[in-house]
């Protein structure tokens, strides 16, 4: 095999990995404004629900659709992180099995390792709704 013919199709997996990460990075951004848009929605839900002119039990479902919107948006991101994760560990299999020249996904990782990797957004979020969701009971059983 000449190395005319090894060329072109390096070039052709070098174009095929390039399409996938970028297919993988437009998910990333439809993603995350998927879930941006829901979870401003329901912090206006929560906020809206502070006005004074409101009952005490209307007050209370209005902070709880919130709160509900607020676990679909974490639902959501759950369901496009799997898709997400699915390419990535795809375009580094592609990597180590020398089907390309190029490591943009590995190099990608390799950046995230340590303390940060424990910060990831899906538990940062997760811990957040926790938090929202005892602030949204405390709320409740202070009749606020």
């Amino acid at each position: 095999m000449s190395s005319n013919q090894v060329q072109p199709q390096t070039q052709v997996k070098d174009n095929v990995y390039l399409k996938i990460w970028q297919t993988e990075q437009q998910h990333v951004r439809t993603r995350w404004t998927v879930v941006t848009f829901f979870l401003s929605i329901s912090f206006a839900i929560l906020g809206f629900s502070f006005q004074g002119k409101l009952a005490p039990p209307e007050a209370i479902a209005i902070r709880i659709s919130g709160l509900l919107i607020y676990w679909f948006a974490y639902i959501l991101l759950l369901h496009f992180y799997a898709y997400t994760k699915f390419l990535r560990t795809y375009l580094i299999e592609v990597e180590k099995s020398g089907r390309t020249t190029l490591d943009i996904q590995s190099k990608a990782d390799a950046s995230h390792l340590g303390a940060i990797k424990q910060l990831s957004t899906t538990r940062l979020l997760f811990v957040f709704g926790i938090i929202y969701t005892v602030g949204i009971i405390t709320l409740w059983l202070l009749g606020l």
